[in-house]
């Protein structure tokens, strides 16, 4: 059964993102044969290692070491558990976090085409036209999924 109940545990960490990616690199005697401390967990590990080096005064190398991280994963945890606390820990969302080619202007000029044109024009053509209008080279799913997206939300 524990093998199960730790199946479902891990799958639940992936899907959040904080599977540790080698938790069988985690040394530190904490986590050995205890229970409550789980090295698949990458939060408890980040935290535990920030621990280890503020209490314990362990090096930044040897607690990378001890828990399985990279000195600059060590420091990118410091930073955000200084900046936010233990919600620093968690994963951020990689990537641009909105529409940052995708302008107001560009869905307007976009929804102009459509209307004057509808079902007869492409999202190839589209794209061209944003391309040659605004200076800027969209991919055509991207239009598409932004418009039936904005289509959605009426």
């Amino acid at each position: 059964m524990v093998i199960k109940k730790d199946a479902i545990k891990n799958n639940l960490l992936k899907d959040n993102g904080v599977l540790h990616p080698d938790p069988d690199k985690v040394k530190a005697e904490l986590f050995a044969g205890n229970d409550f401390f789980d090295p698949h967990d990458l939060i408890q590990v980040k935290y535990e290692m920030l621990r280890c080096i503020r209490e314990e005064k362990c090096s930044v190398r040897e607690a990378a070491q001890m828990f399985g991280l990279s000195r600059p994963s060590f420091y990118q945890a410091q930073a955000q558990f200084e900046k936010e606390g233990v919600a620093g820990l968690l994963p951020r969302k990689r990537g641009p976090k909105k529409a940052h080619k995708l302008t107001e202007d560009i869905q307007s000029f976009v929804k102009e085409k459509l209307e004057e044109k509808p079902g007869k024009i492409s999202w190839e053509n589209l794209s061209r036209m944003v391309e040659e209008r605004f200076a800027k080279k969209l991919h055509p799913r991207s239009i598409e999924r932004k418009m039936k997206q904005r289509k959605k939300r009426g």
